[in-house]
């Protein structure tokens, strides 16, 4: 980081993890631009609340505006915007499963492209924060996330060698569980599918305990917050890190699928399609 006050965009800013990053850069002494649909509430003089939706180009732009009004280079753009929900892939409405692709996907490469001058101007670097499900087989119910995910991995991974070749480091999380917010927005949507839907009335109340049983312990959002501005300080960072992933997740996905299905058959036995 350079000798000023170093500049770092979060979005998702209003999340548990984003505003845990926001506060982690601002104690670090940076310059913080808060991104969120909402408005980030904050009384530091060091982070700026900017609303915009990330998948909205015209929006970042005016984002861009206004960082620039204050800066003239980033340190690190932070992605931690993003959507989760559970459903199924026959049954999920079309606008919703937009809205997912726009939030965990297109949200991202938005930005990336739109603020990536003042990345270059401030020879900063871009931190994607995905999932620990991204690499893994996805499971039912989850799949709609997951996809997204992978499609956000494929993205960051391209992204690192195309940006790699112009000085611009890109770098990939992968994190577990951190706060319980993931967790409680799973069985609240596995409460919302159970409501309204038609093929799999029996199943979901199994899964939802699954999914809360099975998801690892959740760890601090500062400990993945104090992580990221690590990632921002290092000077050779790593493309991926692995934080507080699920040995569960990833034993279950290094099984063939015909396992993999034989095992949730048994777990949701008795329990009617």
């Amino acid at each position: 980081m350079s000798g000023k006050a170093p500049a770092v965009l979060v979005t998702g800013a209003c999340g548990s993890l984003g505003s845990a990053a926001v506060k982690a850069f601002a104690d670090a002494g940076c310059r913080v631009f808060a991104v969120d649909v909402r408005p980030y509430t904050s009384d530091r003089p060091s982070v700026t609340p900017i609303v915009t939706d990330t998948s909205d180009e015209e929006g970042v732009k005016a984002a861009l505006l206004k960082v620039e009004a204050e800066t003239d280079g980033l340190e690190a753009v932070v992605h931690l915007a993003g959507l989760y929900t559970m459903d199924s892939f026959i049954e999920i409405e079309p606008e919703a499963l937009r809205r997912m692709l726009d939030a965990n996907l297109m949200g991202v490469a938005v930005v990336d492209r739109v603020f990536l001058p003042l990345v270059m101007r401030g020879r900063g670097r871009i931190v994607i924060v995905a999932s620990e499900l991204a690499p893994l087989d996805p499971l039912p119910f989850n799949g709609i996330y997951s996809m997204t995910k992978r499609a956000l991995d494929a993205y960051a991974h391209s992204l690192a060698l195309e940006l790699d070749l112009i000085g611009v480091k890109v770098v990939t999380v992968y994190p577990g569980a951190y706060g319980d917010g993931m967790t409680k927005g799973a069985i609240r949507a596995m409460d919302a599918m159970r409501e309204k839907t038609k093929l799999y009335p029996g199943v979901t109340e199994r899964f939802r305990d699954i999914v809360a049983n099975e998801t690892g312990k959740p760890k601090d959002p500062a400990v993945l917050a104090a992580l990221l501005t690590r990632i921002v300080r290092a000077k050779r960072p790593r493309f991926r890190y692995f934080p507080n992933n699920s040995i569960k997740l990833r034993l279950f996905s290094a099984l063939p699928m015909n396992a993999q299905a034989f095992l949730l058959r048994k777990l949701l036995k008795g329990k009617k399609c």
